[in-house]
Protein backbone atom coordinates (compact mmCIF):
# COMPACT_ATOMS: atom_id res chain seq x y z
CA UNK A 1 0.00 0.00 0.00
CA UNK A 2 3.01 2.34 0.86
CA UNK A 3 4.81 1.71 -2.40
CA UNK A 4 1.52 2.42 -4.29
CA UNK A 5 1.01 5.28 -2.94
CA UNK A 6 4.29 6.68 -3.67
CA UNK A 7 4.07 5.33 -7.13
CA UNK A 8 1.12 7.50 -7.23
CA UNK A 9 3.25 10.64 -5.75
CA UNK A 10 6.01 10.18 -7.95
CA UNK A 11 3.87 10.19 -10.96
CA UNK A 12 2.01 13.12 -9.96
CA UNK A 13 5.17 14.94 -9.31
CA UNK A 14 6.15 13.79 -13.21
CA UNK A 15 2.63 15.20 -14.41
CA UNK A 16 3.41 18.40 -12.59
CA UNK A 17 6.94 18.88 -13.74
CA UNK A 18 6.14 18.07 -17.38
CA UNK A 19 2.79 20.50 -17.37
CA UNK A 20 5.86 23.40 -16.29
CA UNK A 21 8.35 22.48 -18.94
CA UNK A 22 5.61 22.51 -21.99
CA UNK A 23 4.17 25.45 -20.71
CA UNK A 24 7.48 27.50 -20.78
CA UNK A 25 8.69 25.99 -23.94
CA UNK A 26 4.96 26.84 -25.31
CA UNK A 27 5.73 30.88 -24.13
CA UNK A 28 9.56 30.39 -25.93
CA UNK A 29 7.13 29.57 -29.01
CA UNK A 30 4.73 31.94 -28.53
CA UNK A 31 6.82 34.91 -27.79
CA UNK A 32 9.45 33.96 -30.56
CA UNK A 33 6.85 34.00 -32.99
CA UNK A 34 6.58 37.38 -31.92
CA UNK A 35 9.70 38.41 -32.33
CA UNK A 36 9.84 37.29 -36.25
CA UNK A 37 6.87 39.55 -36.62
CA UNK A 38 8.08 42.82 -35.22
CA UNK A 39 11.95 42.40 -36.53
CA UNK A 40 9.58 41.16 -40.13
CA UNK A 41 7.54 44.53 -40.00
CA UNK A 42 9.23 47.07 -38.10
CA UNK A 43 13.42 45.89 -37.84
CA UNK A 44 14.18 44.55 -41.18
CA UNK A 45 15.57 47.33 -43.17
CA UNK A 46 18.50 47.94 -40.11
CA UNK A 47 19.10 44.05 -40.01
CA UNK A 48 19.23 43.84 -43.69
CA UNK A 49 21.71 46.72 -43.77
CA UNK A 50 23.82 45.97 -41.30
CA UNK A 51 25.28 43.31 -40.21
CA UNK A 52 26.92 44.45 -37.27
CA UNK A 53 23.30 44.23 -35.77
CA UNK A 54 22.79 40.86 -36.63
CA UNK A 55 26.11 39.80 -35.30
CA UNK A 56 25.40 41.74 -32.16
CA UNK A 57 22.27 40.01 -31.86
CA UNK A 58 24.17 37.10 -31.90
CA UNK A 59 26.44 37.68 -29.64
CA UNK A 60 24.03 38.22 -27.21
CA UNK A 61 21.91 35.20 -27.54
CA UNK A 62 25.18 33.08 -27.33
CA UNK A 63 25.79 35.54 -24.15
CA UNK A 64 22.51 34.41 -22.78
CA UNK A 65 22.74 30.51 -23.58
CA UNK A 66 26.34 30.34 -22.17
CA UNK A 67 25.14 31.91 -19.01
CA UNK A 68 21.94 30.39 -18.72
CA UNK A 69 23.20 27.96 -15.64
CA UNK A 70 23.96 31.20 -13.47
CA UNK A 71 20.52 33.37 -14.15
CA UNK A 72 18.15 30.59 -14.17
CA UNK A 73 17.70 30.46 -10.38
CA UNK A 74 17.11 33.94 -10.22
CA UNK A 75 13.23 34.94 -10.30
CA UNK A 76 11.67 36.76 -11.58
CA UNK A 77 14.99 37.88 -13.85
CA UNK A 78 14.69 34.34 -15.14
CA UNK A 79 11.94 34.37 -16.82
CA UNK A 80 12.81 37.74 -18.23
CA UNK A 81 15.96 36.68 -19.89
CA UNK A 82 14.48 33.09 -20.80
CA UNK A 83 11.67 35.51 -22.68
CA UNK A 84 14.31 37.95 -23.79
CA UNK A 85 15.97 35.22 -25.56
CA UNK A 86 13.23 33.43 -27.45
CA UNK A 87 12.30 36.98 -28.80
CA UNK A 88 15.76 37.75 -29.67
CA UNK A 89 16.14 34.21 -31.80
CA UNK A 90 12.61 34.87 -33.11
CA UNK A 91 13.87 38.31 -34.55
CA UNK A 92 17.21 37.03 -36.00
CA UNK A 93 14.69 34.94 -38.16
CA UNK A 94 12.74 37.94 -39.92
CA UNK A 95 15.62 38.18 -42.24
CA UNK A 96 15.76 34.71 -43.16
CA UNK A 97 11.52 34.87 -43.97
CA UNK A 98 12.15 38.14 -46.06
CA UNK A 99 15.09 36.06 -48.14
CA UNK A 100 12.81 33.24 -48.39
CA UNK A 101 9.67 35.25 -49.61
CA UNK A 102 11.90 36.97 -52.18
CA UNK A 103 13.49 34.26 -53.86
CA UNK A 104 10.06 33.27 -54.94
CA UNK A 105 9.55 30.52 -52.73
CA UNK A 106 7.17 31.48 -50.02
CA UNK A 107 5.52 27.86 -50.06
CA UNK A 108 8.74 26.38 -48.53
CA UNK A 109 8.23 28.19 -44.90
CA UNK A 110 5.03 26.45 -44.80
CA UNK A 111 6.70 23.47 -45.73
CA UNK A 112 9.05 23.57 -43.46
CA UNK A 113 7.42 24.62 -40.45
CA UNK A 114 5.10 21.34 -40.92
CA UNK A 115 8.15 19.06 -41.63
CA UNK A 116 9.42 20.58 -38.28
CA UNK A 117 6.78 19.60 -36.64
CA UNK A 118 6.03 15.74 -37.56
CA UNK A 119 9.75 15.20 -37.45
CA UNK A 120 9.39 16.99 -33.74
CA UNK A 121 6.51 15.06 -32.56
CA UNK A 122 7.55 11.63 -33.98
CA UNK A 123 11.07 12.21 -32.16
CA UNK A 124 9.46 12.96 -29.13
CA UNK A 125 7.14 10.00 -29.89
CA UNK A 126 9.88 7.63 -30.27
CA UNK A 127 11.95 9.02 -27.38
CA UNK A 128 8.80 8.60 -24.75
CA UNK A 129 7.96 4.99 -25.80
CA UNK A 130 11.60 3.58 -26.64
CA UNK A 131 13.51 1.10 -24.49
CA UNK A 132 16.38 2.49 -25.61
CA UNK A 133 18.39 4.92 -23.00
CA UNK A 134 19.28 8.09 -25.40
CA UNK A 135 21.08 9.38 -22.51
CA UNK A 136 24.27 7.33 -23.88
CA UNK A 137 24.40 9.20 -26.85
CA UNK A 138 25.10 12.74 -25.14
CA UNK A 139 29.05 12.60 -26.00
CA UNK A 140 28.25 11.68 -29.87
CA UNK A 141 25.55 14.31 -30.19
CA UNK A 142 27.98 16.92 -28.51
CA UNK A 143 30.86 15.90 -30.57
CA UNK A 144 28.21 15.67 -34.02
CA UNK A 145 27.40 19.58 -32.82
CA UNK A 146 30.82 20.68 -32.48
CA UNK A 147 31.70 18.94 -36.21
CA UNK A 148 28.70 20.56 -37.68
CA UNK A 149 29.79 24.24 -36.52
CA UNK A 150 32.95 24.16 -37.61
CA UNK A 151 31.92 22.89 -40.78
CA UNK A 152 29.27 26.38 -40.58
CA UNK A 153 32.47 28.58 -40.23
CA UNK A 154 34.25 26.81 -42.75
CA UNK A 155 30.88 27.34 -45.27
CA UNK A 156 31.23 31.42 -44.53
CA UNK A 157 34.91 31.03 -46.18
CA UNK A 158 33.92 28.95 -48.90
CA UNK A 159 30.34 28.45 -50.04
CA UNK A 160 29.02 25.29 -50.11
CA UNK A 161 27.94 23.71 -53.74
CA UNK A 162 24.24 22.03 -53.92
CA UNK A 163 25.31 18.52 -53.10
CA UNK A 164 26.92 19.44 -49.62
CA UNK A 165 24.78 22.17 -48.76
CA UNK A 166 21.88 18.87 -48.70
CA UNK A 167 24.57 17.08 -47.01
CA UNK A 168 25.30 19.41 -44.33
CA UNK A 169 21.39 20.31 -43.84
CA UNK A 170 20.88 17.13 -43.35
CA UNK A 171 23.23 16.15 -41.17
CA UNK A 172 21.61 19.25 -38.97
CA UNK A 173 17.99 17.62 -39.43
CA UNK A 174 19.21 14.53 -37.80
CA UNK A 175 21.58 15.83 -35.36
CA UNK A 176 18.70 17.84 -33.80
CA UNK A 177 16.29 15.38 -34.58
CA UNK A 178 18.50 13.46 -32.15
CA UNK A 179 18.69 16.00 -29.68
CA UNK A 180 14.86 16.21 -29.69
CA UNK A 181 14.66 12.67 -28.57
CA UNK A 182 17.80 13.10 -25.94
CA UNK A 183 16.44 16.15 -23.92
CA UNK A 184 12.33 14.32 -24.30
CA UNK A 185 13.63 11.63 -22.68
CA UNK A 186 15.42 13.69 -20.17
CA UNK A 187 12.32 15.15 -19.72
CA UNK A 188 10.67 11.91 -18.68
CA UNK A 189 13.48 10.83 -16.20
CA UNK A 190 15.34 13.73 -15.01
CA UNK A 191 12.37 15.62 -13.37
CA UNK A 192 15.43 16.99 -10.91
CA UNK A 193 16.44 19.00 -13.94
CA UNK A 194 15.66 22.92 -14.34
CA UNK A 195 12.19 23.34 -15.47
CA UNK A 196 13.23 25.96 -17.50
CA UNK A 197 16.76 24.14 -18.53
CA UNK A 198 14.48 21.63 -20.06
CA UNK A 199 12.23 24.11 -22.15
CA UNK A 200 15.23 26.12 -23.17
CA UNK A 201 16.71 22.96 -24.78
CA UNK A 202 13.86 21.57 -26.33
CA UNK A 203 13.21 25.06 -27.83
CA UNK A 204 16.76 25.05 -29.33
CA UNK A 205 15.81 21.68 -30.72
CA UNK A 206 12.78 22.79 -32.86
CA UNK A 207 14.16 26.22 -33.36
CA UNK A 208 17.62 24.79 -35.06
CA UNK A 209 15.62 21.79 -36.67
CA UNK A 210 13.30 23.87 -38.31
CA UNK A 211 16.30 26.25 -39.75
CA UNK A 212 17.86 23.51 -40.81
CA UNK A 213 14.83 21.60 -42.61
CA UNK A 214 14.38 25.20 -44.77
CA UNK A 215 17.83 25.28 -45.44
CA UNK A 216 17.76 22.21 -47.05
CA UNK A 217 14.15 22.63 -48.69
CA UNK A 218 15.63 26.03 -50.32
CA UNK A 219 19.01 24.78 -51.25
CA UNK A 220 18.20 25.46 -55.00
CA UNK A 221 16.83 28.31 -54.22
Amino acid sequence: MENSQTLVSGGQITSTYLGRVLTLFGLALGVSAVGTYIGFNYALVYMMGSPVVMIGIMILELALILTASKWMHLRPLNYFLFAFFAFLSGFTLAPIVYMTLQSGNGEILYRALGATMVTFVAAGLVAWNTNINMMKFQGFLSMSLIGMIVVGLIGLFFPFGSMMEAIYSFGGILLFAGYSMYDIQQMKFNTQRNEMEAALALYLDIFNLFLFILRFLGRDH
